[in-house]
């Protein structure tokens, strides 16, 4: 059964409609205030200012150096047009202190991993070049629809969602930002909104996209009690939110030295419940019916985020930290710790779902052995290698 679609439209009514997002914020203030000592007040000061204020600047610097409102048709085919995005696109200005994030440019991990991998390749190739400069031209240049110019773009590099993004952002920031599709994800899923941008590289996902970050821009500012919180304002409470998530699971979410927040640096244990917590999303989240290499059956997250987390630590406790299958003692996110012997959930019932009833928490060398066997029969071949009758 495929998933239904829905329009943009549908997904702003219901991120309006949603009713965790107080709590999301809640845990939003928790995660500021663990990491600048001080929870977030606007985004002119603070953390948020700290990381977030220089993409406004970055798009000025960029637009003067595509300097499109000066180009015509005849620049087509003639590289000019090229040359000035991939400088709008190849910022890093320390006398600015501006550094283009938003793309992944810089060859760190080979020019086959860059986003804009295509256009450089353009500059020596005549008949992508022209391509390139045709639709870049249309894109910044003519009433071409949207729709036809994410799409024309996106073909010809490569379907780059990260660089063809940036592209929107500098044509109009009112109403397209950026994106960052792991990052994006993380808060989208911390905040209940069921929406995926990873591998979805299309004009509706980005459309909807967009859309959901205009529809939590009024309920970021009855949050937060500020008067005006524009697109790049929701823009910017998703990327600090899903990067400080993203610090609390590493265990480099700290504190300034001296600080007085409400914060607190998490132990293994509980860096482990989230890294379980978040497999448990992903594996329900990628496996509900959607066709990748082959179709998997479907596995129903039946409990919300908060409800899953409560289990798995009522199931830690009730099982001494030990493995459901093999007690052996489980380890914890942490220097030194075994990767082998960290906790992973496994259903009791591989054909069941994640649900209350069905989870055990295993050894994860156990969980990878077991796969999709039946559970009395994977304890009956683990008594077997024990050389005990079962």
């Amino acid at each position: 059964m495929q998933p239904t679609v829905r329009t943009p439209i549908d997904l702003e009514r219901d991120l309006l409609a949603a009713t965790n997002f107080d709590a999301a914020f809640v845990r939003f203030q928790e995660l500021v205030t663990a990491k600048s000592g001080k929870p977030f007040s606007s985004f002119k000061d603070g953390l948020a200012a700290v990381w977030e204020s220089y993409k406004p600047r970055l798009r000025e610097h960029a637009l003067s150096k595509l300097s499109a409102d000066s180009w015509n048709s005849a620049d087509i085919s003639t590289g000019s047009i090229l040359d000035r995005t991939i400088e709008a696109i190849e910022i890093q200005d320390a006398g600015k202190n501006l550094t283009n994030n938003l793309v992944f440019w810089q060859n760190r991990y080979g020019h086959a991993n860059r986003d804009h991998r295509a256009m450089l390749e353009a500059q020596s190739n005549p008949s992508l070049r022209n391509s390139l400069e045709q639709a870049l031209f249309d894109h910044f240049r003519t009433d071409r629809p949207e729709a036809e110019s994410f799409e024309q773009v996106a073909e010809l590099t490569g379907r780059k969602y990260p660089l063809i993004a940036y592209l929107f952002f500098l044509r109009d920031s009112a109403r397209y930002m950026p994106i960052q599709p792991t990052g994006f994800d993380r808060a989208f899923q911390a905040l209940g909104i069921d929406f995926s941008t990873l591998r979805h590289c299309d004009w509706s996902n980005y459309e909807t996209y967009n859309a959901i970050l205009q529809g939590l821009r009024p309920r970021i500012a009855k949050a937060s009690n500020l008067s005006n919180v524009r697109l790049v304002d929701a823009h910017s409470f998703c990327w600090i939110y899903s990067t400080l998530l993203k610090q609390e699971l590493e265990g480099s979410l700290l504190p300034k030295p001296g600080a007085s927040g409400t914060g607190h640096v998490i132990g293994g244990r509980q860096k482990s419940i989230i890294a379980m917590r978040y497999s448990v999303e992903d594996t329900a989240k990628n496996s509900n019916g959607q066709r990748v290499e082959r179709v998997v059956k479907n596995k129903d997250l039946r409990m919300t985020s908060s409800q899953l987390e409560e289990h798995i630590v009522a199931l830690l406790d009730l099982q001494d930290n030990k493995c459901a299958l093999t007690g052996i003692s489980l380890q914890f996110h942490g220097d030194g710790a075994d990767p082998n012997l960290l906790p992973s959930v496994d259903r009791i019932d591989s054909n069941g779902h994640y649900e209350t009833g069905n989870l055990q928490i295993v050894c994860r060398f156990i969980n990878f052995w077991k796969t999709n066997s039946d559970n009395d029969e994977f304890k009956r071949l683990l008594m077997l290698v024990r050389g005990e009758e079962h």
